[in-house]
């Protein structure tokens, strides 16, 4: 056996078992085109779907204010004033600090997002002329405790999702979706506020 026979089989190093030795495949410019074209389309995809969760506030913004807007978005404080049933004299009911209370989050976004209104239903009223036995009104407050930001309170009609700005001839109304979860969120977290209110007075006797 010549040297240059040797030296060949000793370079040679076995291959694994089953291995099966594919030609290389050529990376042609329409694969590369192909790839970027995939990639802008995921980036694409993604910014929409980012968009699509985002808060849409051009509609709210104009008929909240934009004052109101941030005290919605950022004011820390939040208080509930909320009245029985069918109380048509708009007395002032008890007020309930929801201040860091699980799911506030929620609240505000339902308030905030433009599509939670039906906005072909906006009339120049405010909610409280909507009183009768069988209305329930919320008050909500936003405001900053150190006062460096103007507050924002919003009057909401539970038994059909009216909302308007406290004092404004200015409402609309939440859609059929937002309507349940709006006074449903409102009406537990006041009750169990007001049961850790009594609790409290209970164990302070």
């Amino acid at each position: 056996m010549s040297s240059q026979t040797v030296s060949t089989a000793s370079s040679t190093k076995p291959l694994p078992e089953g291995w099966v030795d594919h030609p290389k495949i050529p990376i042609t410019r329409r694969a590369v085109l192909a790839g970027v074209a995939i990639m802008i389309l995921g980036v694409i995809g993604a910014v929409a779907s980012i968009y699509a969760r985002r808060t849409q506030l051009e509609k709210t913004m104009a008929f909240l204010g934009a004052d109101a807007i941030l005290a919605i978005q950022i004011l820390p404080s939040v208080t509930l004033q909320l009245e029985p049933l069918g109380q048509v004299d708009g007395a002032q009911a008890k007020t309930i600090d929801l201040t860091g209370t699980p799911g506030l989050g929620h609240l505000r976004h339902a308030l905030l997002d433009e599509r939670h209104y039906d906005w072909q239903s906006r009339t120049d009223s405010s909610v409280q002329t909507l009183r009768s036995p069988e209305t329930r009104f919320a008050t909500v407050t936003f405001s900053d405790p150190k006062d460096h930001f103007a507050p924002a309170t919003l009057n909401i009609e539970l038994s059909q999702g009216w909302v308007s700005r406290a004092g404004a001839d200015d409402r609309v109304r939440l859609i059929e979706r937002a309507q349940p979860a709006v006074r449903h969120f409102l009406t537990v977290i006041s009750n169990a506020k007001q049961a850790h209110y009594d609790n409290r007075a209970k164990e302070d006797r």
